[in-house]
């Protein structure tokens, strides 16, 4: 039953309009099933993050982001675009460590978990390092970035990344008493 309550969200969820769908747990679940390569799976972000951090006057080792002057103070800014592609670059128990820089290691990435969304779905979402969803401030390229962000960043997938995906199944045909 459980098998086929998979198989019916695999088939809803390649059957809608969008061409890419959230990272959730029951999908996870699936690719792992069906044994797909995280590291061939393009991901993308659903909302854009901003990370700031206050430069001191003798720091001057920015290696990402840009430097903007606001009141007289240097910013160092990272922007993460809404839609930004992103490659895995390593799974870490249930996070996912997920870089959008070309190039870029673990220092460059950003963690994703499963934490709990609507209707009970768990849903790959920006965490830190620890694994919590509530923070406000975030590791990023050795240093400590607050986390300018209104709204929760998840994980999508493109729903091209299933096109190889082999689903049998079989019909039970039910057992009677004689």
């Amino acid at each position: 039953m459980k098998n086929l309550a998979i198989v019916l969200f695999a088939v809803v969820l390649l059957s809608s309009c969008s061409q890419q769908a959230y990272l959730t747990g029951s999908l996870m679940t699936l690719i792992k099933e069906n044994q797909l390569p995280l590291e061939k799976i393009q991901f993308y972000n659903d909302n854009a993050l901003f990370l700031e951090r206050e430069l001191n006057a003798s720091d001057a080792n920015v290696k990402s982001g840009k430097i903007i002057l606001i009141n007289g103070k240097s910013i160092n800014r990272v922007t993460l675009e809404q839609q930004t592609p992103g490659i895995l670059v390593k799974q870490a128990n249930d996070q996912l460590l997920i870089s959008f820089e070309a190039g870029a290691g673990e220092e460059k990435s950003l963690h994703f978990g499963p934490v709990v969304g609507e209707r009970g779905e768990y849903y790959y979402q920006l965490v830190d390092d620890a694994g919590s969803p509530t923070f406000s401030r975030l590791n990023y390229d050795g240093n400590k970035y607050l986390l300018y962000n209104k709204k929760k960043v998840r994980l999508m997938i493109m729903k091209s990344s299933f096109s190889g995906l082999k689903v049998n199944s079989k019909r039970m045909r039910g057992n009677r008493v004689r």
